[in-house]
């Protein structure tokens, strides 16, 4: 940009030195286009500024995406903004943990319970509707019957994973 600035300089330099009468046509083309130059270089100068700006913030939102994506991904890459404790178990020591099938596993210390709690795995009670969880030790087989606490009628217990869980939809007026 200074380099421009220079280039526009001199030229104003090797109009001056023309002696041409001011009221010259001449005179008033050339320097219009030195104006018309300086105006293009001073756009120029903006538009670097803004594209610089523009580039910082689309780095920032990459580098936003990143952390999502580590965190969506359940990798421990960067997370910048989450503090490792998400409140599920990392590696579930029970062997009944079944990440291919979508099995998520919660323990009952989030749930309001003591420290150190019970692995547990939800469900849908097919008479109410409603959520219920099972400690993960207890679940023998699935489809097995299990008592809502909700509505204490006997259910098959079937996990929640992707294919069968209800999916929240954001609220619009």
């Amino acid at each position: 940009m200074a380099k421009l600035t220079e280039q526009i300089g001199y030229i104003r330099g090797l109009i001056g030195s023309m002696e041409l009468a001011p009221d010259s046509a001449n005179a008033k083309l050339l320097a219009a286009l030195a104006d018309a130059l300086e105006n293009i270089a001073g756009e120029l100068g903006d538009l670097r500024d803004d594209m610089t700006e523009l580039n910082d913030f689309v780095e920032s939102i990459d580098e936003d995406l990143e952390d999502l994506e580590a965190t969506v991904d359940g990798d421990e890459r960067d997370g910048g903004y989450m503090d490792g404790d998400d409140g599920y178990d990392e590696e579930p020591d029970d062997e009944d943990y079944a990440p291919e099938n979508g099995l998520r596993v919660l323990s009952s210390e989030e749930k309001g319970g003591e420290e150190g709690g019970v692995p547990l795995a939800g469900s849908i009670c097919t008479e109410c509707g409603k959520v219920f969880f099972v400690p993960l030790h207890e679940i023998r087989e699935e489809n097995e019957l299990y008592t809502c606490p909700h509505c204490h009628k006997p259910v098959d217990f079937t996990p929640l994973g992707p294919d069968n869980v209800p999916i929240a939809k954001p609220y619009r007026e």
